[in-house]
């Protein structure tokens, strides 16, 4: 054979074993990412993605691994193994370590480098099973994380908490921060306070915002990860990034959620003895005839849509995104309707190449109409669930008004219209009516100038206006005829804030040496005010005698004078504001290991007339990544532990340290009945946070470790002033409130074929919490809470949420203690009298996600457990109390019931055991209950149509279920529930709205 001939053969040869492949590379919901690098590994050869997410690659070897690149996506390395043709899906980086992350004051880092704890958790956590409010979604998807709904159904807010209760007196909710500007949380603080009724929740900004524009969340969890935002940021932050324009990419995303909604757990009634106590109780006879189970009646099937679009388009210099979404919600309790519209526009442009600029605005608007609240008073849940047996509920039910000749209009018709804890559900839903309208305003801008490529100056502001009119008229005869002529209440609320902050940066690598560090300034301004009409009375005759002209117009001409006061604890115009320098440095060695310090000063008003009206916090951390310094070997990814320690405060309320003069009725003017605090410190929170991070196994793998410790002083108490001072009451710093606790989170990603993955995630959390140190002026400890009969009472070596309840008395063999009438006898409800019943927190806090993809298929689904932890069943006292309970029933059926050997008669038990009025003494004791429980939080099935109108337009269709079973459960309600966000009110159901389950289907559609 001649030379050349052989030469030919072997090009020959070489040429078959290579190959041309092409392909598409595309994110997880179907749409082409564009740019994105195909790269033969070990090699030069290699091309870019498309507008269409294609790619064609020659000279491909048949046993070459190509990689897949694409900032903000999770790398992947494929083997050709002879194929020519592939369908690269990438997966989102939120899902593992190597991200970039958003941490404090928008300042973008990467993950490996930080010396704290960051979740990131991307849209989809909040967008493909959507709650009004955005940030239920996230409930059991993070370790450390506990998010309790209020018990108010749509527009209502959350108690969202980060590594346990700190603060006592003070706020324990973490710092809400859009585009790296913190945002104004509420528009007004009301929320619901007391077991009473009657007040409402004032909502949060969190149920205004769009899941569909969210892009990911970065969850912050402790005080150093949050340190360069000083004392609004003591209890962490959430960092949320809006989506915003790909230059080169014209897109359009349709979103439609839809749902249906039924009660999850009602109570168990009695439907065998009927009415007794004048149309009050059911402590009646038997009834001829089984009785129906008026609450199933009361409540309907809900109903929640959600839907939005977003365009977004734009080139190198220009680019917009434009959103809208709206909500209708029919709740599960009749008239009860929820809606709200949000605009969102952003635009950014670039000038001269080296400055960027963007604006921003939002607008959002909600109309609730009775929006259920918890407590006795002014809540139809009592009417439904304590209607006596028996009796003509459809009767009542289409003619809950009848004509009274007298007053010559329409009163309530009940069975007992006198009694104030106890009226006509459909009259309280149509005469009683509470209705909220909120807006909310964001203007917002940004100018970067890009010095140097290493060198950047930026400007940012933003102004935010909130508005909210309440109006809550009741007419005549409304609660027990307390209002024989009815009430007009007509609040409006006004809340302002002015964001402000300059920047510069710096980052830049000097051999093995890099340095990225921030400087500058910031200030918030902020103002509240608003005013509030209130009217009722008698019917007026003269001056001083009635106040209302006729009844039912509520108008503030039919009244003789405004009722409206201020109380001793508000003002009806606040202005704060808060200036702060900080600065921010992180020096690396050899990309391994990295030092971290941050300092901040902030000067606040509402330290005025204080010694210091400012106050310092530093932190400090490491990290060191040693498979940067040590060969692990292949399978190891990630290898780091960190460390930081960090002093962070938590701001005061205004006028404490200058008590302001309050206003009453008619002029009248009151003196303040505490003493200025010109001593006042702001808490402190010392923090230590120590952890590990590892990614194994080519990053199929991922384990993070941390523990914490915690110490909130210097807290905030309220106390008995010396008499001689004439005062009551006096300021006082003390205290120290320790939690310390572990975080786990682990996770798993197999990709068995080129068609079917699996990724699980779990995440735990263990916080124990300790009062170390109190007021030496509280002997019995500090009150956080009282329930009427249950305490939630602080003590020095106890925890925040200790429960100290009233019990039956019982004699030295702990047998119960009868009175001369045959009823058990009640302990008082004085701190001494008290028993420790346990604490009402949680100890674990669990999550475990999975996600199955095949083809085009994907199945989803979410369990959560807490673990530990009591609550207060308080409806169960009642429903005993009226002896419209099962147990109650059933007791009647046995002739009575025995109690640790002694015998009771079943109606004199209940009756003084269970609650049967809204200020009874009864045995709360008997109505405490374990909160451990694991549930079937979410289920998501769906498939995508790809291609459906069109190359790269696809259709996304799943099955949606949240709330849908319990796997184990104690309580007779869900132990999730929540009246208020302030403190301590927490699990107890005071006649709470029921948790709903709900069904539905999710579509997305992208052009």
């Amino acid at each position: 054979m001649h030379a050349d001939t052989a030469t030919e053969n072997v090009a020959a040869n070489v040429v078959q074993q290579n190959s041309t492949i092409k392909g598409s590379v595309k994110d997880s919901q179907g749409n082409p990412i564009i740019g994105a690098n195909v790269l033969v590994n070990g090699t030069t050869n290699g091309v870019i993605t498309d507008l269409d997410g294609a790619f064609s690659l020659t000279g491909v070897p048949k046993d070459a691994t190509i990689a897949i690149s694409y900032i903000g996506y999770k790398t992947q390395n494929i083997p050709v193994k002879n194929r020519t043709s592939f369908n690269i899906i990438m997966e989102d980086d939120s899902e593992i370590l190597g991200e970039v992350v958003v941490t404090a004051m928008g300042i973008k880092r990467q993950s490996e480098t930080l010396t704290y704890s960051a979740q990131t958790v991307g849209g989809k956590d909040v967008n493909d099973i959507k709650s009004i409010n955005m940030i239920n979604s996230l409930q059991g998807k993070s370790a450390g994380l506990s998010i309790t709904p209020n018990s108010t159904g749509a527009g209502g807010s959350s108690k969202i908490l980060f590594r346990g209760n700190k603060s006592i007196s003070g706020n324990n909710q973490p710092l809400i921060v859009v585009d790296g500007v913190p945002m104004m949380m509420n528009i007004t603080s009301s929320q619901v306070d007391s077991n009473y009724g009657g007040q409402r929740d004032g909502g949060d900004a969190m149920s205004g915002i769009n899941p569909d524009d969210i892009a990911q969340m970065t969850l912050l969890k402790g005080p150093s990860a949050a340190a360069l935002y000083g004392a609004v940021a003591a209890n962490g932050a959430i960092m949320i990034t809006t989506k915003s324009a790909q230059s080169g990419k014209v897109s359009i995303n349709v979103s439609s959620n839809t749902t249906i909604e039924n009660p999850m757990i009602l109570p168990e009634f009695q439907n065998t003895y009927g009415m007794s106590d004048n149309g009050t109780f059911s402590w009646g006879e038997k009834l001829s005839k089984s009785a129906p189970n008026y609450a199933k009646e009361f409540f309907r099937t809900g109903l929640t849509t959600n839907n939005s679009i977003a365009l977004s388009g734009g080139n190198e210099n220009i680019q917009a995104y434009f959103s809208y979404a709206n909500v209708y919600s029919k709740g599960v309790t009749p008239e009860n309707d929820y809606r709200s519209h949000n605009l969102n526009a952003k635009v950014g442009f670039n000038v001269l190449k080296t400055i960027h600029v963007d604006f921003s605005s939002k607008f959002t608007n909600q109309h609730i109409a009775n929006q259920p609240a918890s407590g006795y008073l002014w809540n139809p849940l009592t009417g439904a669930y304590l209607f006596p047996r028996g009796e003509d509920w459809n009767g009542y039910k289409n003619q809950y008004e009848v004509y009274d000749n007298e007053r010559a209009c329409y009163v309530q018709n009940w069975t007992n219209v006198k009694q104030q804890q106890f009226g006509n559900p459909y009259w309280m839903l149509n005469r009683q009516t509470p209705v909220t309208d909120r807006n909310r305003y964001e203007f917002g801008g940004n100018i970067k100038w890009d010095i140097t490529p290493d060198l950047n100056v930026q400007g940012r502001m933003r102004y935010e206006r909130g508005e909210e009119h309440f109006v809550h008229n009741a007419y005549a005869s409304s609660v027990g005829n307390l209002y024989p002529m009815g009430r007009m209440k007509d609040n409006r609320y006004f809340s302002d804030q002015l964001y402000g902050d300059f920047l510069v940066s710096y980052n830049h690598k000097f051999n093995e040496i890099s340095l990225s560090a921030t400087a500058g300034s910031s200030f918030t301004k902020t103002k509240t005010a608003h005013v509030d009409l209130w009217g009722e009375g008698s019917i007026f005759t003269s001056p001083g005698a009635g106040n209302i002209y006729y009844p039912n117009i509520f108008t503030p001409n039919n009244y003789y004078g405004n009722m409206s006061t201020v109380s001793k604890d508000d003002n009806w115009i606040t202005n704060k504001r808060l200036n702060s320098i900080f600065a921010t440095a992180q020096v690396g060695y050899h990309d391994g290991l990295f030092l971290d310090v941050t300092a901040r000063n902030d000067w606040s008003s509402a330290l005025a007339y204080t010694e210091s009206v400012s106050f310092f916090y530093p932190s400090v951390g490491v990290s060191a990544l040693l498979n940067k310094f040590i060969n692990m070997g292949k399978n190891v990814d990630l290898f780091k532990f960190r460390a930081s320690y960090s002093i962070v405060g938590n701001d005061v309320p205004v006028y404490v340290t200058n008590l302001l003069y309050t206003l009453g009725s008619q002029g009248a003017i009151t003196p303040p009945e505490k003493a200025p605090f010109r001593t006042l410190k702001p808490e402190k929170t010392n923090s230590l946070e120590i952890g590990f991070d590892g990614t194994f196994f080519q990053n199929r793998f991922n384990l993070g470790i941390t523990y914490y410790k915690t110490n909130t002083k210097n807290q905030f108490f309220t106390i008995a002033a010396p008499y001689e001072s004439g005062l009551r009451n006096r300021y006082v710093n003390a205290g120290d409130v320790q939690n310390q606790g572990i975080e786990v989170t682990a996770g798993w990603f197999e990709q068995f074929t080129d068609n079917f993955s699996w990724s699980t995630n779990i995440n735990f959390a263990y916080n124990k919490n300790e009062i170390m140190k109190l007021v030496d002026d509280l002997p019995n400890g500090l009150t956080l809470t009282d329930f009427g009969g249950a305490k939630v009472i602080l003590k020095k070596g106890g925890e925040y949420g200790d429960l100290y309840v009233r019990h039956i008395m019982r004699d030295d063999n702990g047998k119960p203690l009868q009175n001369e009438k045959g009823e058990p006898i009640v302990s008082g409800d004085s701190s001494e009298e008290l028993n420790y019943a346990g604490n009402m927190n949680a100890k674990v806090n669990m999550g475990w996600s999975n996600t199955f993809r095949y083809k085009d298929f994907t199945l989803s689904f979410l369990i959560d457990a807490k673990l530990g932890g009591k609550v207060l069943a308080m409806t169960e006292a009642a429903l005993d109390g009226w002896g419209v309970s099962k147990r109650s029933g059933d007791a009647r059926d046995a002739g009575g019931l025995t109690v640790d050997g002694v015998k009771f008669d079943a109606e004199k038990y209940y009756r003084t055991t269970g609650n049967n009025n809204f200020n009874s003494p009864y045995a709360v004791e008997n109505y405490v209950y374990n909160a451990t429980n694991i549930r079937l939080r979410e289920m998501t099935f769906g498939y995508t149509f790809r291609n459906l109108f069109g190359f790269g337009k696809n259709l996304t269709a799943a099955l949606i279920g949240r709330n849908l079973f319990f796997f184990y459960k104690d309580a007779p309600m869900d132990p999730d529930v929540s009246a208020g966000i302030t403190n301590g009110m927490q699990g107890a159901d005071m006649f709470a709205l029921p948790t709903a389950r709900s069904f539905g289907l999710n579509l997305k559609l992208n052009f």
